[in-house]
């Protein structure tokens, strides 16, 4: 594999960022942290989120896909505890997670039947999933007649219970706390009825930084340690990632040309543009999809893409912002060199969604 240096585009990843956001938000909550290092470290890489978080004293980590658990055990982390955040409904891979001592979920009655007939004769360790509204895992809150069924399967090791909330970014708690009074209540009726639950845990990472009540014995932090959150929160945290992209042609086009796909820009002067090697293959200028469920989203979708219209969309060169000419492409991207220097073999930066897991990385 060629070095970085030949990459027309890489995403520039901060170690000592990464760290330093791990430090924050532990030192800030106050209480134990489960690094969720799930969708690749949320781009940044699972194995370099995993060692930001573990160079601050965090010892137990969650994923969404075995694999994701694989890896971490691959790449040197066997004594830490992983949790999967999802159930497991193979027995092939039940096999390989048990041997690799991962913690699973139970999901709801089915799987925990599944487990412990799938499982050896050592009992599987499990963390219960508690639906509280988000309706995705876990048995619902107050189906109590249920989750008594869960904790009384044989061949268990119920060493945790945990929800997850919908709506943490909102601006007040209140399906927050909706959400976490539903899960106090069932926990405190399952141990009044003689259970142990283990390690109580439902905060993510804008729960965990703004409402304290949330936090429990544990909260699982992921986003946060990459400084991407949707709303502000009371600790200081870098945003981790920029994205350089190589300038690989310059030229002039004139007043009157049409430029990019359907011909929707057409310049009205004589304009220096600057071919980058960036584009939505790269995340750049992606925008999540509108959900179609009320007015109000509706209204969101239209106030992102009226900002997006009458902000546009650039990229910096040396401190100057270059805007981009024309639509964005799948890999290269039209910009306005008008007035600048800017020739082939330059790097522009931007922020973009490092979601995307197309681009090479460096660490810095």
């Amino acid at each position: 594999m060629p070095d970085i240096e030949f990459y027309q585009n890489y995403l520039e990843i901060s170690r000592t960022d990464l760290r330093n956001n791990a430090c924050e938000i532990v030192n800030y909550v106050g209480c134990p942290v489960i690094g969720v290092v799930k969708c690749d470290g949320y781009g940044v890489s699972a194995v370099e989120a995993a060692a930001a978080w573990k160079a601050n004293g965090v010892r137990i980590f969650a994923v969404s896909d075995p694999n994701e658990a694989l890896n971490l055990r691959k790449c040197g982390y066997t004594s830490e505890d992983i949790l999967l955040l999802a159930p497991v409904a193979d027995a092939k891979i039940f096999h390989e997670m048990v041997q690799n001592n991962i913690i699973l979920t139970v999901s709801g009655v089915q799987s925990a039947k599944f487990y412990a007939k799938t499982g050896g004769k050592e009992a599987t360790r499990v963390h219960v999933a508690i639906d509280t509204g988000m309706g995705r895992f876990g048995t619902v809150w107050n189906d109590f007649q249920e989750l008594e069924k869960i904790y009384r399967t044989k061949n268990l090791s119920f060493e945790g219970v945990f929800s997850h909330f919908s709506a943490s970014f909102e601006k007040n708690c209140n399906l927050t706390q909706k959400q976490l009074d539903r899960f106090l209540k069932t926990v405190g009726y399952l141990q009044k009825s003689g259970y142990d639950v283990g390690m109580r845990h439902i905060a993510n990472s804008c729960a965990a930084l703004r409402f304290p009540q949330t936090r429990l014995d544990a909260v699982r932090v992921g986003s946060a340690l990459v400084g991407r959150l949707p709303v502000p929160v009371p600790i200081s945290l870098k945003r981790v990632g920029m994205f350089h992209a190589m300038v690989v042609d310059r030229r002039r086009l004139l007043r009157g040309q049409t430029v990019g796909y359907a011909s929707i820009c057409r310049l009205k002067r004589d304009t220096d543009v600057a071919i980058v090697s960036i584009g939505r293959q790269s995340g750049f200028g992606l925008e999540k999809r509108v959900d179609n469920f009320g007015m109000r989203e509706l209204l969101r979708g239209f106030s992102r893409t009226f900002y997006s219209y009458t902000h546009g969309l650039f990229v910096d060169w040396g401190g100057k912002r270059l805007p981009v000419v024309g639509r964005i492409g799948s890999e290269y991207t039209l910009v306005d060199a008008q007035g600048t220097d800017i020739r082939p073999g330059d790097y522009v930066s931007s922020f973009v969604d490092i979601g995307f897991s197309n681009f090479h990385r460096k660490y810095v």
